[in-house]
């Protein structure tokens, strides 16, 4: 004969009600008491059946992942596949399973209807990047429960989380500063590039904070590639007085940063600094290494989990926050 909710119980030396509370997520039982039965839950290896769990609870502990899975998807945003695993993770630890679900942006508003009208999941997740004003609508009228990944870059009711670029645009100026650097450029993404635009607010500010100015003229916007990035730096190098240091919007940005400042002639980081966010697996194998404010997207997704299951729990909650978790990580791109 198999293991029973009651023996889990009677090994916990809690009741059943409260083995069935925990698998089904209630919110009377402490995070404390719900993580130890789960451990005797995966000691004894109960696994309760699904199908009767969600008849009886009306859920089926479900969160469905609406986001672009396509070819070359992890090079292009290798941090969303970082906050994926915080967000499995947590799920898992509060009872819940992540289904991850490919699309874009024009057929996602199709597929959380879809899942909403069968309730075929308890909540959905959305990365930012298959947002839309119709998604926005659907979520947000339907009162589904929900968490977007990201910011969206349009103003609406939906719950969303994401670090806060302005604040690492900020911890970039301000290390450049106690490392010396006086003269910084920013090499960035164009006006419609919000988290580009983000950082370079918070560089400015990070700059004012400490009585210094970002100068116009080592200011250059473009496209977010390693060949835009090349040409810009280019440009900005040409100029009668260098910059100390050079901020980089992005990893691919920087990668053109360096192959300019290498055909300059100038030397990484004797002659002249070079820093960027996102700390990308490549931001390693650069020659040499950059320095980058590092976001700790793993723990994003983490707590998205956790506000994901407290809308789930109380869905009348409203959540737009940041997590401002972001450090600098030093490396040979720097002094």
């Amino acid at each position: 004969m198999g293991v029973t909710i009651k023996d889990v119980a009677e090994a916990a030396g809690v009741s059943i009600s409260t083995v069935s509370k925990v698998l089904n997520g209630h919110y009377s039982i402490s995070e404390k008491t719900a993580e130890r039965v789960r451990g005797i839950m995966r000691e004894m290896n109960y696994y309760p059946n699904a199908n009767a769990q969600s008849f009886a609870s009306g859920s089926n502990h479900t969160v469905v992942l609406l986001a672009n899975l396509a070819p070359n998807a992890a090079f292009q945003n290798p941090h969303m596949f970082e906050i994926i695993s915080g967000l499995e993770e947590a799920l898992c630890k509060r009872g819940y399973r992540l289904i991850l679900r490919g699309t874009d942006a024009t057929s996602a508003c199709g597929i959380a209807e879809e899942i909403i009208s069968r309730r075929s999941a308890d909540a959905i997740a959305v990365h930012v990047g298959v947002m839309s004003h119709p998604l926005a609508a659907v979520l947000t009228r339907l009162q589904f429960p929900h968490i977007v990944l990201g910011a969206p870059d349009f103003d609406s009711q939906v719950c969303w989380i994401d670090n806060s670029n302005t604040y690492s645009g900020t911890v970039a100026a301000s290390f450049l500063l106690s490392r010396g650097y006086k003269r910084l450029a920013f090499i960035g993404g164009k006006s419609y590039d919000l988290g580009s635009a983000l950082r370079l607010q918070g560089v400015k500010q990070g700059l004012s904070n400490a009585g210094e100015k970002l100068e116009d003229q080592y200011i250059w916007l473009g496209e977010s590639t390693r060949a835009d990035g090349f040409r810009m730096v280019e440009n900005l190098l040409s100029q009668k007085e260098l910059p100390d240091a050079i901020i980089c919007a992005n990893n691919y940005i920087a990668l053109g940063c360096v192959d300019a400042v290498a055909k300059k002639g100038l030397r990484i980081p004797k002659d002249i600094g070079v820093m960027a966010f996102d700390n990308f697996p490549f931001s390693q194998i650069i020659e040499p290494p950059l320095t980058v404010v590092d976001i700790n997207v793993r723990d994003m997704g983490a707590q998205a989990a956790k506000f994901l299951t407290d809308i789930m729990r109380h869905p009348n909650t409203q959540i737009q926050t940041y997590i401002t978790t972001s450090n600098v990580v030093v490396r040979g791109s720097t002094r």
